[in-house]
């Protein structure tokens, strides 16, 4: 009998981590929607790159929203079912910006994209640091890996997509790939319900409120750990929006547009694949070499004028820096383990409050300067998370040390 009830759990666990990190990787993919049809959906509606960039504001802007939801839910409803529900809330607004509404209204539509998508990423990121805490370095780097999977395969799967549709059939297409998904996952709940019960109650989902999140930035480790991540979304939303864009209009090289956003998210892949699991250096130093060498390496491609040395650059970006996300997340969970959602949410707000502001900034800057220095806000926001990591760094050695 307990053999039997070893396997059971084993096999419950197996099949939920199998399905978050499925929906990570399509979530991956998703995010790549806005960078890689940024070009289709400006000349549509004929705006500037500035206004563009309000599509990706609006859109953390409702991650941001996301903050309330969890804050509110999370302990008051299972958070296998508070997924659901945000899964098909999230389906349901991809089929409105497929709608091509009036742009007013596009920005509304991404807002509430925003929303559910936060909650589900939030979400996800939580399950997986309650269902194995002994594990939680190694399970946040696989998940992450994920969905820098699907951001690998996102840009050029999209633009391959939107070569034979229209940008707002893709977005179609995408609301029907998580409408699949989300019947995949009812299943799997409904079959499961008795184990995850048990292990998923929740009665076992603390709850947190607004008291904690302030109480969060009265320690400096928290406050060192939340501004090193918020400049390193700065950086990585930047390249996102912009540099397929770059490489297509500003060195008018548009077949190596996609590659080099793909290029990115291959080496953020193998970053949280292969280099944040290894445990030979601490998170907080191996985040401060990474966005380092990661500002260098865009400045340099920058330089150079070549699309070659952009995807090189791009390449490099993502195998230095893309492990900054999962083990920021995976140290913030390891300080706060009884309140994982707390400990995912915090740090994800200082990426949410980023993604917010860098977009229009950085398009602002390359409607008046040039999009070489819109760029540009990338590698110096990659320079400004190398310092705040390590400033981190130096105050859990002195910690460490007292």
């Amino acid at each position: 009998m307990i053999i039997k009830a070893d396997l059971n759990k084993h096999n419950f666990i197996f099949g939920l981590i199998s399905l978050i990190f499925l929906v990570v990787f399509l979530y991956g993919i998703f995010t790549q929607a806005i960078g890689t049809l940024i070009t289709r959906i400006i000349g549509y509606y004929g705006i500037s790159m500035a206004q563009a960039g309000l599509l990706s504001s609006f859109l953390s802007a409702g991650n941001f929203v996301a903050i309330f939801t969890v804050t509110v839910f999370t302990g008051r409803i299972n958070k296998v079912i508070l997924l659901g529900a945000s899964l098909l809330l999230f389906a349901i607004s991809q089929c409105l910006i497929s709608a091509a509404l009036p742009f007013s209204i596009l920005l509304v539509c991404f807002a509430l994209v925003g929303v559910f998508g936060a909650t589900i990423d939030t979400l996800t990121n939580s399950i997986i640091a309650d269902i194995q805490p002994d594990n939680i370095n190694r399970n946040m780097s696989l998940l992450h890996g994920f969905y820098s999977l699907g951001g690998l395969c996102g840009p050029v799967a999209i633009e391959h997509l939107a070569d034979a549709l229209s940008w707002t059939q893709v977005y179609f297409i995408m609301s029907l790939a998580f409408f699949v998904y989300l019947i995949i996952y009812m299943i799997f709940v409904r079959w499961q319900w008795s184990s995850l019960s048990i292990h998923m109650s929740s009665e076992k989902q603390a709850r947190f409120g607004f008291f904690d999140m302030i109480k969060f930035f009265t320690q400096k480790r928290h406050i060192l750990l939340w501004t090193a991540l918020f400049f390193y979304s700065g950086n990585q939303r930047t390249l996102v929006v912009w540099i397929k864009r770059y490489v297509e209009i500003h060195l008018n090289i548009t077949v190596w547009g996609a590659y080099a956003l793909s290029a990115m998210w291959l080496g953020i892949a193998i970053s949280r694949l292969l280099i944040a699991p290894n445990k030979r250096m601490s998170s907080a130093l191996k985040i401060c070499f990474g966005n380092l060498i990661s500002a260098i390496a865009l400045a340099a491609g920058l330089l150079s004028g070549s699309a070659q040395v952009i995807v090189a650059a791009t390449l490099m970006v993502g195998l230095s820096s893309g492990l900054t996300i999962p083990l920021i997340v995976a140290m913030c969970c390891g300080w706060h383990q009884g309140k994982t959602a707390l400990g995912t949410l915090m740090p994800y707000m200082a990426m949410y409050i980023s993604n917010v502001l860098f977009p229009p900034f950085s398009g602002f800057v390359s409607d008046f300067l040039g999009i070489s220095w819109g760029v540009s806000v990338g590698a110096v926001s990659s320079f400004l998370a190398a310092v705040f990591s390590g400033l981190l760094y130096l105050n859990l050695k002195d910690s460490r040390g007292n």
